[in-house]
């Protein structure tokens, strides 16, 4: 493709643009641009994420992220779902929170069982086990945190001193090992997304780096230049979700900043053509509705003459 003029940089800081996020959630917002970004007829726009400094201050396990609660009973008692404080959390931490949770529960349910958590870095698998071999666990709600510990959608039985071992690797970022940006306001017919299969507003997917607290930093060797399908942009929304677009990432306040970039490219013919066409199309119709607001303007006109003309006719009759 063929440049047509310089590039435009847009920097975006968090802190500077009108939320529009849920909460506070600090991951959505917008900004008019002072002038509008027009793109001539004959050519075609391009945006693309060139860097950005993202903070990790967003946590791994939390009730945003649906993935804070765990599921258990012992004996004849019934289920209780406790639920995990949020923060950012390895393996190991969590295991220390949930034996705090799981032996205190053991009190109240009158058995003081003790509960252990082995983890087995080389095969990445956890191992539940307590002193009472009592316990049943259900992982199969929805807001489980079981991703975190190994655990597929199942029921799983403690009942021997074996305990019961991870049936699918440990994950602690709940496969939310990546940050989509997003930029609802401006449409493109370029980027299809697995979880739906339709065109998307994404414009960069960002790995999570693994230390958290910290600022990272988003510079590709090469960015992935989005082709727009509209012709003028006079402000611009910007959204940071997980996969899941309802999904939103929660900054817990922290603020982040991107880098975008505008380019201008030669349009082939075939969009100059179809522009040209939409334009005398969108003219044609304009004018079919000036016809026909014209129309009617004269058919109430002539309706209002008719009716004054029965009036004075009646008017004359009753004189």
């Amino acid at each position: 493709m063929i440049k047509t003029r310089g590039e435009i940089f847009i920097t975006i800081r968090s802190r500077d643009l009108v939320s529009t996020a849920i909460d506070t959630n600090n991951n959505a917002g917008s900004f008019n641009l002072f002038e509008n970004i027009t793109a001539e007829e004959d050519e075609i726009m391009t945006v693309e994420l060139s860097s950005a400094t993202i903070p990790n201050s967003f946590y791994n396990l939390s009730n945003n992220n649906s993935n804070n609660k765990i599921t258990v009973k012992e004996g004849a008692n019934a289920y209780a779902t406790l639920t995990i404080p949020s923060g950012s959390y390895n393996i190991l931490e969590l295991s220390n929170e949930l034996k705090t949770l799981l032996d205190a529960q053991s009190v109240i349910w009158g058995n003081n069982y003790s509960y252990s958590f082995v983890y087995n870095e080389i095969n990445n698998l956890l191992t539940i086990t307590n002193s009472g071999n009592d316990a049943v666990f259900d992982f199969t709600q929805t807001n489980s945190c079981r991703r975190f510990l190994g655990f597929t959608n199942s029921i799983q039985t403690i009942n021997n001193s074996n305990g019961i071992i991870s049936d699918r690797s440990v994950d602690v970022t709940d496969t939310r090992n990546s940050i989509f940006v997003r930029l609802p306001n401006l449409s493109n017919s370029k980027v299809i997304e697995s979880n739906n299969g339709k065109f998307s507003n994404v414009i960069a997917q960002i790995p999570i780096e693994l230390s958290r607290n910290l600022f990272f930093t988003y510079d590709p060797p090469v960015s992935f230049k989005c082709e727009l399908s509209q012709k003028q942009i006079n402000s611009i929304d910007i959204l940071i979700t997980y996969q899941d677009e309802q999904n939103n990432v929660n900054f817990e306040k922290a603020d982040w900043e991107v880098n975008l970039i505008i380019n201008f490219f030669k349009a082939p013919a075939s969009v100059v053509k179809n522009r040209l066409e939409d334009t005398i199309l969108q003219r044609r119709m304009l004018e079919t509705v000036d016809t026909n607001l014209s129309s009617i303007e004269n058919k109430n006109k002539e309706t209002a003459e008719l009716k004054d003309y029965f009036q004075s006719q009646l008017k004359k009759i009753k004189n």
